[in-house]
Parts: C-alpha cells; structure tokens; sequence
C-alpha cells in the first residue's frame, strides 16, 4: 500500500512543482511576485506549501498561461479582486442591517 499524504498536510515545493505542471525554479520566481503565497521553511530550509497555496498557485498559473496576463496584470487583478471581496462583504453586511430594521419594524407595528 502507498504510503499518501493527507490533502491538508505541507507539500514540498517538488511535490507541488509535479502536481501543478509549474518548474519549481518558477514557484520560486512567484513567491518574490505575490505575498499571498506563503510558504513555510522547515528543515534543511526545504520549502513547504499549504493546500491554500497549491490553490492559489493554479489561479495564477490558470490567469498566466491561460487568460494571457503578465506577473504585473496578475498581481492587478489580485488586487482588484481582492478590493472587491471587501466591498461584497461590506454590502452584504449592510443588506443584512437592512433585513434586520425591517423586521423589527414590521414586529414593532404588528405589536401596536
């Protein structure tokens, strides 16, 4: 029986270089180009990556060789994204106060 990783356990930089189709000397370039990759020395300073950045790897690998961007149009949109995530929650936060007001009127009249 072969011996498997747990999906949520640290994979080493070859490991993930095999899994994404990415060289590693490449994951390396992209660890100086976007902080949100993260990864974790241990070891021998081995590098190690979480189950979130071998995630995030195949997005920037997937806006890269896919959708045509360069490192500075990714790290763009990153951040673009990123902006509007906030505003998302932050809207949604609001709707939610909304729904709440609306339902304590609705009580207060039906209780006069």
């Amino acid at each position: 029986m072969k011996n498997s990783k747990n999906f949520n356990a640290y994979k080493t930089i070859g490991e993930v270089s095999r899994e994404v189709g990415i060289p590693s000397h490449i994951l390396r370039f992209w660890e100086n180009k976007f902080e949100k990759l993260s990864k974790v020395k241990r070891r021998n300073n081995h590098r190690y990556y979480s189950s979130e950045d071998v995630k995030f790897i195949n997005e920037i690998k997937k806006l890269i060789y896919t959708d045509g961007y360069t490192i500075k149009g990714v790290q763009s949109y990153l951040k673009n994204s990123k902006s509007k995530n906030v505003n998302n929650d932050n809207n949604n936060k609001f709707h939610s106060i909304l729904i709440e007001i609306r339902d304590e009127i609705k009580f207060l009249i039906n209780n006069n």
